[in-house]
């Protein structure tokens, strides 16, 4: 009976002890989480304002820029901040962010909120712990803080609602404290070791997320170079001391299309081998830093400029050799500028001579490296200039069509027309389209003017009500997006043009990519009826295999073989004479442009091209009257215009 008295006493008093225990204990692991709590959540809000840029000018609008918005999605995707709210100064809720989408509440409430409001009052955070468990779209456990933002002055500008993920963090301490309860129920002596081990779980905890912070404030935490801020703060020391010799400037070329070809996590990997790369070929003391994107920025300490230069070759060359990522092989390149650095210039001064080196780098065909010299900033606003120029332009429907006159060879009657844009400087003296419309290429401007083109051109013909053709050069880029198609069948639709009078020309560049949707694109404009001819057929690749595959209905032959005729050259005859073959063979009709004197016009109708072109019938012209008439004023002799 003893025994069985002293098992039983044995038992309850184990069981008061491990009630005490675990009571004591989930008492301690509650107050650990709240002070872990309010620390990470303290120490991510004013993480977040340091990082987010103009943050006190996002809380006033609500609308965050393309920057503040990858930085939001940055630090949502590195950190274990799931969601934040963004508050103006007197409680207002203007912006809120969360794994679903960026600004999905945007502009500013009319209400204001409590919480918010007695943070601005107090200037004190206000930091809660809730349980998630039984709400949607919620961790388990997770700490909802308040957090002011102060100006220089001491006054709070902005109030951060940050919501942390702490399941992690309380199943960690649980199981710890689950592990240190047990061995208190057998050691009971070991219970002071439970305050004294929480705390330490704690401070080491705090310590991790505190580093991580200051990581990520310092450092771009793909690639692990130094972040924007870091590098200004460390080049603008260096400067100072003179120790900073040389800048440069370094983007990816075309880097968009690998990100839209392989994806995100492909391009991500093809920056960090960039970013190796750099490594590889600079010192310890160089400073190396992505700016964001696909921008990268390297300061040489005590280096010549010549030395940098061989560096910056090298890592041209390291650049452009093929990799092979996950399952794909990608061949990438760099543009570099370089800009020697005086100390007497600031830091912004110095960049900008390395962008402007880069962008002429760029200009100058991509994958090379050029040094800033004087002649540059002269280019640079010249190409300013004629880039607001077209922007302008494009806003305000200012281009031009002119049409030249398409002429039947057997009987000298005009058969249709070429439109061809055109575009006035602010000088009203005209901008070559060579010029202008690479411009509008780069700037991502050429479809809208495309589209432009295709619907002023087909409205202008198709109101005179003629029979007469029109055709109408593409630039590859208007194929990318794939909304040719639709451009062109609404505007037939529109307009009531015949489709059949309609011939696009394209040049042999778009057909080296062999895409698909290239020639999705081109057999629907084909079904509608459109004609598609190759333009200056003979100055590029000259691929048969693209006339089998395409089936094009007219082969233009380009000026360049038709003015080699004055010269009696005997190469340009067979050249042309074996086009005029293959257009017989293949069913094709053959124009050919640029003829200026009756010799050439007679020897291209004797040889059998079936249009011709250029100054000797009309040089380009504004729409008019007369373009339905068919018959053409013919020089009796000699070289027009």
């Amino acid at each position: 009976m003893l025994v069985f008295r002293f098992v039983v006493f044995g038992v309850v008093a184990a069981a008061a002890i491990w009630i005490s225990v675990a009571y004591g204990v989930g008492r301690a692991v509650d107050n650990v989480i709240f002070r872990e709590s309010v620390d990470k959540a303290s120490q991510w809000g004013q993480f977040m304002a340091s990082r987010i840029p103009d943050i006190e000018d996002l809380a006033e609008s609500g609308m965050p820029t393309e920057k503040q918005r990858a930085t939001i999605e940055d630090i949502r995707n590195i950190g274990d901040v799931f969601r934040f709210k963004l508050f103006t100064a007197d409680g207002r809720l203007s912006l809120i962010s969360d794994d679903v989408s960026t600004g999905r509440y945007m502009g500013t409430a009319d209400v204001m909120d409590l919480e918010p409001m007695q943070v601005a009052a107090t200037g004190a955070p206000i930091v809660d712990v809730f349980d998630g468990t039984n709400k949607p779209n919620r961790p388990d456990l997770y700490a909802e803080a308040y957090i002011p933002l102060f100006d220089g002055n001491g006054q709070v500008v902005a109030i951060v609602e940050v919501y942390v993920d702490q399941t992690a963090t309380a199943a960690y301490f649980r199981e710890s404290f689950q592990t240190f309860g047990l061995m208190l129920m057998l050691f009971c002596g070991l219970i002071f070791a439970v305050p004294c081990s929480a705390y330490y779980l704690q401070r080491t905890l705090t310590e991790r997320s505190r580093k991580d912070a200051e990581f990520l404030s310092r450092f771009d935490p793909l690639t692990g170079l130094l972040n924007r801020r870091e590098f200004s703060m460390q080049a603008k020391r260096h400067i100072e001391n003179n120790d900073l010799s040389v800048a440069c400037y370094l983007d990816l070329d075309h880097f968009k299309a690998i990100n839209d070809t392989h994806g995100h996590s492909i391009g991500d990997a093809f920056l960090a081998n960039v970013a190796d790369v750099l490594r590889e070929n600079c010192r310890k003391e160089d400073l190396i830093a992505r700016f964001g994107g696909d921008e990268f920025v390297i300061g040489f300490q005590n280096l010549s400029i010549e030395d940098a230069t061989h560096r910056v070759r090298s890592i041209v060359q390291m650049c452009k050799k093929q990799i092979d990522i996950e399952d794909a092989s990608i061949t990438g390149s760099v543009s570099v500028g370089l800009a020697e650095i005086n100390a007497e210039d600031g830091l912004d001064v110095i960049l900008k001579n390395a962008d402007t080196a880069l962008y002429h780098a760029k200009t100058s065909g991509r994958n090379n490296f050029a040094v800033y010299g004087t002649e540059m900033g002269e280019e640079l606003k010249q190409r300013y200039a004629l880039e607001s120029r077209i922007r302008h332009a494009t806003e305000n429907s200012e281009f031009e069509i002119y049409f030249q006159p398409l002429v039947s060879s057997k009987d000298q009657q005009i058969i249709g027309h070429e439109a061809l844009l055109r575009l006035l400087d602010d000088n009203d003296n005209f901008i070559p389209p060579s010029v202008f419309i690479p411009v509008a290429e780069d700037l991502g401007l050429i479809e809208e003017i495309g589209r432009w083109t295709i619907q002023t051109a087909i409205q202008k013909v198709a109101e005179a009500e003629s029979d007469k053709m029109l055709a109408i050069n593409l630039s590859p880029i208007q194929f990318k997006s794939g909304e040719l198609v639709n451009t062109v069948c609404t505007v037939l639709k529109d307009t009531g043009f015949p489709a059949h009078q309609l011939e696009l020309e394209i040049t042999e560049s778009l057909l080296l990519e062999d895409s698909m949707s290239v020639e999705m694109q081109i057999d629907c404009l084909r079904d509608m009826g459109v004609r598609i001819a190759m333009d200056d057929f003979g100055t590029g690749f000259s691929s048969l295999s693209y006339l089998w595959k395409y089936g094009f209905d007219r082969l233009k032959i380009d000026r360049s073989f038709v003015a080699a005729l004055d010269g009696n050259s005997e190469r340009s005859r067979e050249i042309i004479e074996s086009v005029v073959m293959l257009g017989a063979r293949l069913n094709m009709k053959i124009t050919a442009e640029g003829v200026e004197t009756a010799e050439q016009s007679k020897f291209l109708s004797d040889l059998g091209c079936d249009t011709l072109q250029g100054f000797f019938y009309g040089k380009p012209s504004p729409f008019r009257d007369e373009f339905l008439e068919t018959a053409v004023q013919i020089p009796k002799q000699g070289k027009t215009g």
